[in-house]
């Protein structure tokens, strides 16, 4: 019997391996490259067939091999999956390919669906480093030279085209037509251009779907060791600001509630928040699987947003034995200190009625540290793995054994599978009283080389020269500007205030001028710049335009500012100098003067009214901030925290912008459904007439995309409605045959 055991634990090894992956469809080709003396043969389906020449390298891991492919070779592979997705072509699969580049900065070719190679490949890494290709646009992140990446191509043509990157979506392309581009033939050919824009590139695996894998799927897979990777992202979020349902999940599981709870006001006009007496509190299912070396969660963040009444009585924050049959673990004691007896308690304590942002960063064997309003308040020893603080499937808040623990006030809960670093915990901000929304686009001007990139967002493009100059300090560079030269901004705003356009949104422009006395222009709404800007410093070097009057206040050459335009068309048009108000303007109306287009110009006039400006650093927010969020941005010497990362809900109904637009032939617009239902669109004039009507039927919830051909219309601006059985949303488009 004893001779048996190793034979048993082995088959329940494979068991249990094959469970783990079984969510992943079965590979209809693969190829791994790891026999040197046979580069091409296949682990399922057929050997890859070699154009040019290749070699055999070191692979991500000792014991692994993989191809090296120089520009101008390629390979062949012979799928063997029969057309799919409606048409005569392979119209939905996915391909993985474990890669690495020795040198970035230059054009590399992915894939090719032309078996003849007399075009352009279909996917690259271009000379910023991105992956993409002009049709599909290129993802915001970048790879490094050196580094080995799983990528996941998962392609449904007629819906999307994405790129998972070791786990990660860094590009959610738009869908090609049937038997369109990325439709395949019987072959495909990897790392094959036809211009030499292949440049050398590493292989260590590749394989075949005859299916378009899930995002789920895609995280499996992890990373080019097959690793899971572990995301930096919440896992679970919860804002308690519907009060017809408190437990709801933004991201991850709905909570459960143990006792009653009730919905008060939160830290924030328009916030709320879950009130939760003695003896109450909640379950999270969080979501994460064990990690950090145990069976248990051992590596994670969590973020609460509290209030308590008083500071006199115990009050439970977080309890890991799910039957609270125990002490909690961690505590604000009687005099308003957090922490507990395996901890130790902060210095700092908190004070009755006044809103605290805590966020947990664990990491048992290492570390448990508090940090509170973005401040570290307590660093204490690491724990034994899978002990405390170590969770199980289920974590309660708020609770503790024998109903120990006061009243309390949550505005919003969040955790992570990793522990947040410091600059992570700044990101998420101070008190969440004064909490600064996420930028939509920011642009900081520092790299000499490329200083339209963006941080966040979309490049801005030039018209005319601009130039690297030196900024308000050291290391920190601005562009400078010149008479008749602009940038243009991609805000990538949805239309919102009430209007088709963009009528509620904050600009922040970093600047200084070299020369006073002479007009300057900030920004142009009008997109063909054939009008007047529509911000200026005038001859007296006052901020304002005609129609909302000039600041009273003047500025100095030579000088940097932090200017901070809040727009909210029908309410208000307001300019803060470094946190302080200049000019409460006159209010304009809906869609009027103010209201953007889809993009926006800086420092661009139509009549020479734009004298040379430098700017450091330029922002946009897609709400109009409160006095107190322009406070906390300061001036050009500010170092900003509490700005909250962008986060965006797949729980969404939601209609994107198009691209492009205007559009002469046809544009696409993104759009994502939450719930099962009807979709219609309507296409309307601008007297409201409606002219197409288009029924998508019953959508399951998903992202989707809808074509546009401008056929049947005419030059001139017209609304695509979108209409689910929950929602309206209307978007503006442009046709310039």
């Amino acid at each position: 019997m004893k001779k048996r055991l190793p034979l048993f634990f082995a088959c329940l090894f494979l068991l249990l391996s094959i469970t783990a992956t079984a969510q992943v469809p079965v590979r209809i080709g693969w190829w791994k490259f790891d026999d040197p003396a046979n580069m091409l043969k296949a682990e399922i389906g057929t050997p890859l067939i070699l154009a040019g020449a290749q070699r055999s390298v070191d692979g991500p891991a000792a014991g692994n091999l993989a191809t090296e492919i120089g520009v101008g070779s390629f390979l062949t592979m012979n799928h063997g999956i029969a057309p799919n997705g409606g048409g005569t072509t392979v119209n939905e699969y996915t391909l993985q390919i474990d890669f690495s580049v020795p040198q970035t900065d230059i054009w590399h070719c992915f894939l090719q669906t032309d078996i003849t190679n007399l075009s352009d490949g279909d996917l690259f890494t271009n000379t910023a480093n991105s992956i993409g290709v002009a049709e599909a646009g290129y993802s915001s992140r970048t790879i490094t030279s050196n580094t080995w990446y799983r990528m996941i191509v998962s392609v449904k043509n007629g819906e999307f085209f994405k790129i998972y990157v070791d786990g990660s979506l860094w590009l959610d392309g738009s869908g090609r037509d049937i038997d369109g581009r990325y439709g395949l033939l019987s072959s495909l050919l990897l790392f094959a251009d036809n211009d030499g824009d292949d440049g050398l590139i590493q292989c260590s695996e590749a394989a075949i779907w005859d299916v378009a894998l899930t995002a789920d799927d895609a995280l499996s897979l992890g990373g080019a060791n097959g690793q899971y990777v572990q995301q930096r992202t919440r896992q679970g979020w919860w804002k308690f600001d519907d009060p017809t349902n408190l437990l709801k999940a933004e991201i991850g599981n709905p909570l459960a509630l143990v006792g009653t709870q009730q919905s008060v006001d939160g830290p924030a006009a328009d916030n709320k928040a879950t009130k939760l007496g003695v003896g109450s509190y909640l379950k999270m299912t969080s979501g994460i699987a064990a990690n950090g070396g145990g069976t248990k969660v051992n590596q994670y963040s969590m973020q609460i947003d509290f209030e308590v009444p008083e500071t006199t009585s115990l009050h439970a924050l977080l309890q890991t034995d799910k039957t609270n049959a125990t002490d909690a673990e961690l505590f604000i004691n009687n005099t308003g200190n957090i922490g507990s007896t395996a901890t130790t308690y902060t210095t700092d304590a908190i004070e009755a009625n006044n809103w605290y942002r805590m966020v947990l960063s664990v990491k048992n064997g290492e570390f448990f540290r508090v940090y509170v309003n973005g401040d570290l308040w307590l660093d204490a020893p690491g724990q034994a793995i899978d002990g405390n603080y170590a969770l199980d499937d289920v974590l309660l808040l708020f609770a503790n054994k024998n109903n120990q623990s006061g009243s309390i006030l949550c505005s919003e809960l969040s955790i992570w599978e990793v522990p947040l670093t410091d600059a992570e915990v700044a990101d998420l901000g101070a008190s969440p009283a004064v909490q600064i929304p996420a930028r939509v686009g920011w642009w900081k001007f520092d790299d000499q080389i490329d200083f339209l990139k963006a941080d966040v967002g979309y490049d801005l493009t030039e018209t005319g020269i601009s130039y690297s100059v030196p900024g308000p300090a050291t290391g920190n560079r601005a562009v400078e500007v010149n008479l008749g030269n602009y940038l243009t901004m991609t805000h990538g705003i949805y239309g919102n205030g009430g209007g088709y356009m963009v009528n509620d949104y904050t600009l922040q422009l970093d600047f200084s001028i070299p020369e006073a006395g002479i007009w300057h222009a900030f920004f142009q709404t009008d997109p063909t710049n054939t009008s007047d800007a529509d911000l200026f410093t005038n001859t007296s070097n006052h901020i304002g335009t005609a129609a909302t009057s000039y600041s009273a206040n003047s500025i100095v050459q030579g000088q940097w500012y932090r200017m901070l335009v809040t727009v909210r068309n029908g309410e208000f048009f307001r300019i803060y100098m470094d946190g302080v108000l200049w000019l409460d303007g006159a209010v304009q109306p809906v869609d009027g003067r103010f209201a953007l287009d889809n993009t926006l110009l800086l420092f661009a006039d139509n009549d020479g009214d734009d004298g040379t400006i430098d700017c450091s650093e330029a922002a946009i927010w897609d709400t109009a901030l409160t006095p107190d969020q322009v406070a906390k941005l300061g001036d050009v010497t500010t170092v900003v925290t509490g700005i909250t990362p962008k986060q965006i809900s797949d729980n969404t109904t939601d209609l994107g912008q198009n691209y492009p637009n205007p559009f002469v032939t046809s544009t696409i617009f993104p759009y994502q459904v939450a719930k099962s239902g009807n979709v219609t669109f309507r296409i309307l004039d601008l007297t409201g007439k409606e002219i197409q009507v288009i029924s998508k039927g019953t959508k399951s919830p998903g992202k989707y995309n809808l074509d546009i051909s401008s056929q049947k219309l005419n030059n001139g601006i017209y609304f695509l409605q979108m209409k689910t059985d929950q929602s309206m949303i209307t978007r503006k488009m442009i046709v310039t045959k």
